[in-house]
């Protein structure tokens, strides 16, 4: 009877753990943190303290947003979480552990790897072009939210990658490389997923 009451035990253990960290891709918020900040409708959360200059950041992301032909007021109350890289980031980032950020598909919630808000500078972990603006990866993500809102979700996964990603720099104003690092790593046979 006690190895049966501890297999329970340990089924019951490793479902909770699955299923808690399933749920926190879905609701990141489960996963706590601990710092929170309200921009006009934005909430930030994060690891860390934020900065005051979260104030400007979201800003400057609302502006470039709402000069999109497919605003929608919206993707401003859409949360974003800060993370510092390290287990939240790994936990939320599953199968694209050097992105930027992401935009997680239930709730929309935007997941940001590890950025500085003081520095505006968001770190993928990538050898090559691996340092971006995090004012240009918070838009960049919420516009994703906007394409999803405007054409549907079903629509939105028919697009393909160039489109998506393509229209959501242009929406952010800046992409990962620039003209001549892409034709660089292309001439040297790179498949970097930036080049996308």
């Amino acid at each position: 009877m006690p190895k049966r009451a501890s297999l329970i035990v340990i089924v019951a253990v490793v479902v909770g753990v699955i299923s808690y960290l399933a749920a926190s891709t879905a609701f990141p918020a489960l996963l706590f943190f601990p710092y929170e900040r309200t921009v006009g409708e934005t909430r930030v959360y994060s690891e860390e303290p934020i900065s005051g200059d979260i104030a400007s950041v979201i800003s400057a992301s609302n502006q470039k947003l709402s000069k999109s032909a497919i605003s929608e007021p919206g993707v401003f109350a859409r949360p974003v979480f800060l993370t510092s890289g390290g287990l939240r980031w790994a936990i939320l980032s599953i199968g694209a552990p050097h992105s930027f950020g992401l935009t997680r598909p239930a709730g929309d919630n935007v997941v940001i790897n590890r950025s500085s808000v003081t520095l505006d500078k968001v770190w993928s972990g990538s050898p090559v072009a691996g340092v971006r603006s995090l004012t240009v990866v918070v838009t960049h993500e919420r516009t994703h939210v906007l394409i999803r809102a405007h054409f549907g979700r079903f629509a939105d996964a028919t697009f393909p990658s160039w489109v998506r990603e393509g229209y959501c720099d242009y929406v952010a104003g800046a992409s990962t490389l620039s003209d001549s690092e892409a034709s660089a790593l292309r001439a040297a046979g790179s498949h970097l997923p930036a080049l996308l």
